[in-house]
């Protein structure tokens, strides 16, 4: 069973059932079947893994963290300059800077890196990058290169080398989503990579400093000038007011000189104007809304004046008093009692007083509107008059509140960029930078590469997915059959036996070697000779009533042991009493008469061509008759599918209960289908692991027939191997096998 067979199937029922279930076993016997071969690619991966790691040199990685704190960095208020946004985009924007050419520049002259044995040293390209420089190279060819040290940027060679390897050693990361860069480096030394490490966040923070001192001074020269003009600006519009005064006569009423004394007045009257806005609109607010409750005939406890009276608490409360009078009058006497009527009568004459007084709340409240209105409408009037008078709203007023307001935003202008000035000026004396250190870096003592451990386990996996990656590429490259389960979905065929291969060892019996069809006469009791016994059975139970006489024994190739299969067919047969003819029908390679030693004897090609008769080809060895081949001839197609082969194989089956044709293989001749037309049933010998499926379907398909192939025999089985391609690999299996062997 190889790899290409995992199907779905079901335990249960032992069958295909498309997508019931994976069935585990069949990947059970195949880690079984290959696992020498996966532990072997294992442990070839772990190991040169291990090679690897002994001989690489160590690499050391040491990390500085910064934090990005923008939080009480201002000393002097606010600052002038804008403030660091922590977006992502920003922190991202930071990592790049830490990693750019000019920071990088600066670390490099600060340890002087460019004469450092690790960094000042280029690097060896890689056979790659060899390729890949020459191709460029060509691509360039005749055109001018720069010198060496004719960087634009004026870096020497040395710096440039050195810049380079400090950024390939370099490694910026964000720590999830908080604001802290991690810095890391990693060389060939901990205490060099300490060193360049917390050097290259001592520059960021230095740049970071000198980037906010560089923004504050220009803010603070940009600032100077601007306060130059404003200061112009505001002198020449308190001139344009000063003087358009002057012009029109018009006299201040403050040392300010902003109002005149008619503006003065006018201010003052809108003033009281407002404020007896407001009292109108209260007094209208609160007679609308008793007036409403009135008219509704709701409670008069809804109007606040109502409920802030003196006269209506002290009426609320008589009225309680009589209430109460009333319901203990009522509970002590029934009907129509005089005491019950006068309290009665006196309740109503509060309730009567009670609206009374609420009426004469409202009328006030209305009173008091009109008088606040009569007064408002009175001091519009008196503003209209003094308005006229003072003849502001001509041209002469509008343009001297333009004059004015003018005059107001340059000196606001002024004070503001006087204020930014003097901000400026502090923080481009003294300004903190936006980052800050945390975490130097340390010698670590442990290298980061190569990791020994994490490198085996790795080398582990792989080697685990690369071996059983290698067992499935040879489980597919063996396109033999391996199971009886395979012959018979693929051929259609039932497999009439399943002969396991004997070694020299297991053929000797009594200090003497025998061939496979001697052994299994000499061991009834084996497995081999239980295997043939099968087949035997199998081709009788074919037809029970009428067994077939002349059954043809053929294979795909040769060595695949058709021929050892029909001898023993034919020693099981003799054994079991059954009068059986052993016909060599192989004239090309007669491997039955070579077995029997009866070469230079007459046999079938002289029969067939006329210079033996029946009689002397004839031989019977140890109660077994045998007809060998004969001599050798040029023309045994003609002379097998000949009428009189075939009145010969007539007579033989008339002669004996069992005659077996040893014929040539199917594939190299056409022997044994010419064969296969005059015999009652085929047996077909398969060899384990080593017939081809392709080339077997094939060659049965030329030699089937209307059911002339009766089964297969699955020859030569490695039965060590067997347990680990299935549970349908061999029907008996050598687990039980060995309880009835004899």
């Amino acid at each position: 069973m190889n790899i290409a067979d995992f199907r779905f199937t079901d335990p249960a029922a032992g069958g295909v059932q498309g997508e019931d279930a994976v069935d585990l076993r069949l990947i059970r016997d195949f880690f079984k079947r290959r696992w020498k071969v996966i532990l072997a690619v294992i442990l070839a991966t772990m190991t040169a893994t291990l090679a690897f790691v002994l001989t690489v040199s160590p690499r050391y990685t040491a990390t500085a963290e910064i934090l990005l704190d923008p939080a009480g960095r201002k000393a002097f208020g606010e600052s002038i300059l804008p403030d660091f946004s922590l977006e992502t985009a920003n922190v991202d924007s930071q990592i790049s800077v830490l990693r750019s050419v000019n920071l990088l520049r600066h670390a490099v002259e600060k340890l002087d890196l460019a004469h450092d044995s690790t960094f000042g040293q280029p690097p060896k390209p890689h056979i790659l990058t060899r390729i890949m420089n020459v191709l460029r190279s060509l691509d360039h060819f005749g055109a001018q290169s720069p010198p060496p040290d004719a960087d634009p940027a004026g870096l020497t060679a040395a710096e440039l080398i050195a810049i380079g390897n400090l950024s390939e050693a370099l490694e910026v990361q964000r720590y999830n989503r908080t604001y802290v860069l991690s810095v890391s480096i990693t060389t060939d030394a901990p205490w060099r990579a300490a060193r360049v490490a917390n050097a290259v966040a001592d520059v960021y923070i230095a740049d970071q400093l000198a980037a906010r001192y560089e923004g504050a001074r220009r803010a603070s020269a940009w600032l100077a000038e601007r306060m130059e003009a404003i200061s112009r600006q505001v002198r020449d519009s308190e001139q344009a007011v000063s003087d358009f005064r002057r012009e029109h006569n018009l006299i201040s009423a403050s040392n300010e000189g902003k109002l005149t004394i008619g503006e003065q007045q006018l201010s003052e009257m809108n003033a009281k104007l407002a404020e007896l806005r407001t009292q109108t609109a209260e007094a209208r607010a609160k007679y609308e809304q008793a007036a409403a409750t009135l008219r509704a005939k709701g409670s008069m406890d809804a109007i606040p004046e109502v409920v802030r009276s003196p006269v209506i608490a002290q009426l609320r409360s008589q009225e309680a008093e009589v209430a109460r009078r009333e319901a203990e009058l009522r509970s002590r006497y029934a009907g129509d009692n005089p005491q019950v009527a006068n309290v009665v009568a006196e309740h109503a004459a509060i309730r009567r007083s009670i609206g009374f007084e609420a009426e004469r709340i409202v009328a006030n409240l209305k009173n008091d509107d009109d008088i606040t209105q009569a007064r408002e409408d009175s001091l519009k009037r008196s503003i209209d008059q003094a308005s006229a008078a003072n003849g502001l709203d001509d041209a002469v007023g509008v343009r001297l509140r333009e004059l004015e307001r003018i005059n107001a935003a340059n000196k606001a202008m002024y004070e503001y960029f006087q204020t930014r000035s003097k901000i400026a000026q502090e923080q481009s004396n003294f300004e903190q930078p936006e980052a800050r250190l945390i975490s130097p870096a340390t010698g670590p003592v442990i290298p980061s590469f190569p990791k020994k451990t994490s490198a085996e386990a790795l080398a582990m996996i792989v080697g685990a997915l690369l071996g059983i990656v290698v067992a499935v590429a040879l489980d597919l490259s063996n396109n033999g059959f391996l199971t009886a389960r395979e012959i018979e979905d693929r051929l259609d065929l039932p497999v009439l036996g399943a002969a396991p291969a004997l070694s020299a060892r297991a053929r000797t019996v009594a200090g003497k070697l025998l061939d496979p069809a001697a052994y299994g006469a000499a061991k009834p009791l084996s497995r081999y000779a239980e295997a043939i016994r099968g087949a035997r059975v199998g081709l009788q139970m074919e037809s029970p009533d009428r067994p077939p006489k002349l059954v043809l024994v053929t294979s795909t190739a040769p060595r695949e042991g058709k021929t050892t299969t029909a001898i023993a067919l034919a020693l099981s047969a003799q054994k079991a009493g059954v009068r059986v003819a052993l016909v060599d029908a192989d004239l090309r390679h007669p491997a039955v008469t070579s077995h029997f030693g009866l070469g230079g004897r007459p046999g079938l090609s002289d029969l067939l061509s006329g210079k033996a008769s029946k009689d002397e080809i004839f031989l019977e060895i140890n109660g077994l008759t045998i007809i060998p081949a004969g001599a050798k001839t040029t023309m045994p197609p003609d002379l097998l599918g000949s009428g009189l082969m075939r009145r010969y194989l007539s007579a033989l089956r008339g002669q004996f209960d069992l005659v077996l044709i040893d014929a040539p293989p199917v594939a190299p001749v056409i022997d044994a289908r010419l064969l296969a037309q005059l015999a009652d049933k085929i047996v077909y010998v398969v060899r384990w692991r080593k017939s081809p499926r392709e080339i077997v379907a094939q060659c049965v398909e030329a030699v089937r027939g209307e059911g002339k192939v009766a089964g297969v025999l699955l020859n030569q089985i490695d039965e060590r191997h067997v347990p680990h391609h299935g549970r349908y690999a061999h029907y008996a299996g050598r687990n039980y096998s060995g309880y009835y062997e004899g």
